[in-house]
């Protein structure tokens, strides 16, 4: 009997301590997943943005507002004195939301000199509207705020809205949250974070030409991105991950 229970008591130990290190073990790859999803999610949108264009609105060390982009499409027929733009091959999310805005590239003239994208308000969005430009149906049809003269038949145009991602709080834990730039209520995408005392996430922003550190929001090239998961050794003493990678802008 004796024998016995010195083989229990050591199994039980052995269970236990199995049991604390898998335990630990899913609390790190829980924080590792956390920290890639808050990574992959703020380069792709970065990777998107043009700071030389105005995708960047404000910068901060653990947020930032930025133009999304949500849809795109190909103008198919183009009213200038109506405002409106007939859209097709269209994809993505085109639904009318508070500041929603669309990205429409104007050739104006043959040459590259004159060719801009241009920023223009969105009113109104109907699923019908007038034929393409060669008969056929349109996808959309937006009514827009501002001049679509210099607009060809065939230009890209890109259906964006402003978002500002940050670490906000959240019944005590920390999270990546995006909100319509004109809100103040953020949405959790990924986490949770360490909190921002412990640089739950940290945005280093550096000059496009100058590689150099920078606040510009017009000037930026590349952004660094650090983010610092816990992983709770205990419930108040957490040990935390960190990740890092930089992401270049499409300028």
């Amino acid at each position: 009997m004796t024998l016995t229970g010195i083989v229990v008591a050591g199994t039980l130990r052995a269970l236990s301590a199995q049991k604390k290190f898998y335990a630990r073990q899913a609390r790190i790859l829980a924080a590792r997943h956390a920290m890639r999803a808050t990574a992959t999610i703020l380069s792709a949108e970065l990777r998107e943005t043009s700071s030389s264009g105005g995708d960047v609105y404000t910068i901060g060390v653990d947020s930032l507002a930025i133009r999304s982009t949500v849809g795109f499409g190909v103008a198919c027929a183009v009213n200038v004195g109506a405002g409106t733009l007939a859209l097709t091959v269209t994809s993505g999310h085109f639904r009318l939301e508070t500041a929603d805005s669309i990205l429409v590239y104007v050739e104006n003239g043959l040459t590259d000199a004159d060719d801009t994208w241009t920023a223009l308000p969105v009113f109104g969005i109907s699923p019908t509207g007038p034929s393409c430009a060669w008969g056929n149906s349109a996808d959309l049809q937006l009514t827009v705020g501002g001049s679509l003269a210099g607009t060809w038949v065939g230009a890209p145009v890109r259906f964006f809205r402003p978002y500002a991602y940050g670490i906000f709080e959240m019944n005590g834990t920390y999270w990546l949250g995006r909100r319509n730039r004109a809100s103040a209520i953020y949405v959790p995408v990924a986490g949770p974070l360490a909190p921002p005392s412990q640089g739950g996430l940290e945005l280093t922003y550096y000059d496009y030409q100058t590689r150099l550190p920078t606040l510009d929001p017009g000037r930026i090239g590349r952004v660094d991105v650090t983010v610092r998961s816990p992983t709770y050794r205990s419930l108040s003493d957490p040990d935390y991950k960190e990740m890092s990678t930089s992401v270049y802008l499409r300028n």
